[in-house]
């Protein structure tokens, strides 16, 4: 089982329904492994932004928590807002984005690959976590579901790079 099949594996037991985002190379392997178990339902929308929000809106409507899901670079600039939105007003949120292939160091070049950056450096102002998973646990996807609920809630961010997407899950 590949990470990206883990991930859907994961929302599945968690009886996540919806996926709210945007296909890109970022998280391509997620939208698939994610399709192809069939039991989480794919929500394209127009914008990142508006995935976040469907997600948080979603949550605040049914109780039920739902994922957006956003690839690199732009995508996951564009969901900020409504990331932020969440975090204003205390909704759980799981964000997952794909990334550019983890293959950087912290201190060399700002961009990884064609649009990646530290997207869980950025994320960790406005969540109440945020994880570059380039070694892929699902227990920071436990930990980051426990989270996003407990105490006040919020939003959460794990970031699976698109070559840890694709490698067998441990």
């Amino acid at each position: 089982m590949t990470v990206a099949e883990a991930v859907a594996e994961w929302l599945d037991e968690k009886g996540i329904r919806h996926a709210f985002g945007i296909i890109g190379a970022g998280n391509l392997a997620l939208w698939e492994a994610i399709y192809r178990k069939g039991k989480t339902r794919l929500v394209s929308v127009h914008h990142e932004q508006a995935a976040a929000m469907a997600a948080s809106f979603y949550q605040r409507t049914t109780g039920r928590i739902e994922v957006c899901l956003v690839t690199t670079g732009a995508g996951s600039t564009n969901a900020i807002t409504g990331v932020m939105a969440a975090w204003m007003d205390s909704t759980p949120l799981i964000v997952i984005s794909g990334n550019e292939p983890s293959i950087y160091k912290r201190d060399g070049p700002r961009v990884r690959g064609v649009q990646g950056y530290a997207t869980d450096e950025v994320a960790a102002h406005f969540t109440k976590y945020a994880i570059d998973d380039a070694c892929y646990s699902s227990r920071n996807l436990e930990y980051a579901y426990q989270l996003s609920m407990s105490g006040r809630p919020g939003p959460v961010w794990i970031d699976i790079a698109r070559n840890i997407q694709t490698v067998e899950a441990h």
